[in-house]
């Protein structure tokens, strides 16, 4: 499995984008993108949670655990814009890292 910094070029190649740009366009810290790329720092959950609500094509089952598709089948984006659906995206990534961590042995 990929290191996550190279999931994440990985998602932006797929998005045809830079780090640069999806800061800029998605009002994120330039910093904190470069960081994570460059391996110096790991994502904190919000900031994953970030990225996938700013652009819902980003797989989140990819990001976080490296598997399936970069981005997602274009007839499952999913436009996250209310609260609510917000919530259940957050509660989906939070079983998803706990699945995770259990099968690390966590």
């Amino acid at each position: 499995m990929l290191p996550l910094s190279e999931r994440v070029k990985t998602i932006f190649d797929a998005l045809d984008t830079s780090a640069h740009k999806f800061a800029k366009d998605h009002d994120f810290s330039r910093t904190s993108l470069f960081n994570i790329l460059s391996g110096r720092n790991q994502p904190i959950f919000g900031l994953i949670e970030r990225m996938c609500a700013a652009e819902p094509r980003i797989s989140a089952e990819y990001l976080l655990r490296g598997e399936g598709e970069p981005l997602r089948d274009k007839r499952q984006s999913v436009d996250l814009t209310t609260v609510e659906q917000l919530r259940e995206f957050k509660n989906e990534m939070i079983q998803a890292l706990d699945k995770r961590i259990q099968e690390l042995g966590g």
